[in-house]
């Protein structure tokens, strides 16, 4: 009977194998799992490892496992410089920038609609008050310019008091422009070539009190100086008329007060700015540096 159990124990040694088999598999698959699932974190950190050690500094002042250019250490001046991802690559710089035009664009495309929208509040007004051949606006080059004929709208001849009726009209404009952005606002007094009371600096007078009672009423009725600090008045007097004067200098278009909302270049802006982060200034812009008179 003790030689018939041990005949059949020798024939399921093959159990052993088969376990062993089974082993090793399970073993093979846990292998191939962590190979698969990866982290890139540490995987980031090791690839970095490997490219200091054969490529990079070991350490502070030691030299590279592999070295393709000069092996001489580098020097104490050199070892001081800042580190490379420290300063500002020209790629870098030329990232920035794109990105920067692509604001300066967007930013120009929202300035046009705004200067748009305030045109066309003017223009109802206008028609409103049915003063089409008195005031008159337009967007050119210069931004939104709002020019209003003294003698029909604002200012008897020869004064610098607003007349009654020109209130409603100036709270019109004043809330039209205050509503573009940060623009720069200027109020720019004009006179025809008629010597103002004989005095040579008479029309420069007349017309800069003109633009300072058009811009002080505005301040006070809806135009917030907050919102628009770069803004100013000023006399031009007969130096910038619309058109020729007449007999003795007279010129009734040139007796005017101009509102103008500026335009604001920011692509132009941009392009400075880039030009002089890099050492030049090729298209010559001076720095602009806004002021307000006292």
């Amino acid at each position: 009977m003790a030689k018939k159990r041990h005949a059949e124990h020798a024939d399921e040694r093959w159990l052993l194998t088969y376990a062993d088999m089974i082993t090793l598999l399970m073993a093979l698959f846990m292998v191939l799992f962590s190979i698969a699932v990866v982290n890139k974190g540490k995987f980031d950190q090791l690839a970095k490892s490997l490219r200091e050690s054969f490529s990079g500094p070991l350490g502070a002042g030691a030299n590279a496992v592999l070295q393709t250019n000069n092996p001489a250490p580098a020097s104490a001046s050199a070892s001081a410089s800042p580190a490379p991802d420290q300063v500002p690559t020209p790629s870098a710089r030329v990232s920035g920038d794109k990105h920067a035009l692509q604001v300066a664009h967007a930013l120009a495309g929202q300035q046009a609609k705004s200067l748009l929208g305030a045109k066309v509040a003017i223009d109802l007004k206008i028609a409103e008050f049915h003063l089409g051949n008195a005031v008159k606006s337009q967007i050119d080059t210069r931004g939104l310019v709002i020019t209003l004929v003294t003698d029909k709208a604002l200012f008897d001849v020869g004064s610098a008091v607003l007349k009654p009726g020109a209130g409603p009209l100036l709270r019109a404009v004043a809330a039209a422009i205050n509503s573009v952005g940060a623009n720069p606002i200027r109020v720019n007094g004009h006179t025809d070539a008629i010597p103002f009371f004989g005095n040579v600096h008479g029309n420069e007078i007349l017309s800069g009190a003109r633009a300072n009672a058009v811009l002080f009423f505005m301040e006070d009725h809806g135009f917030s100086v907050h919102l628009h600090p770069d803004s100013a008045s000023a006399g031009f007097g007969s130096r910038a008329p619309l058109a020729p004067n007449g007999a003795g200098g007279a010129g009734p278009r040139n007796r005017r007060v101009e509102v103008i909302v500026e335009r604001i270049d920011y692509v132009t802006k941009v392009q400075a700015e880039a030009n002089g982060a890099l050492g030049t200034n090729p298209i010559g812009l001076p720095e602009i540096v806004p002021s307000r008179p006292n």
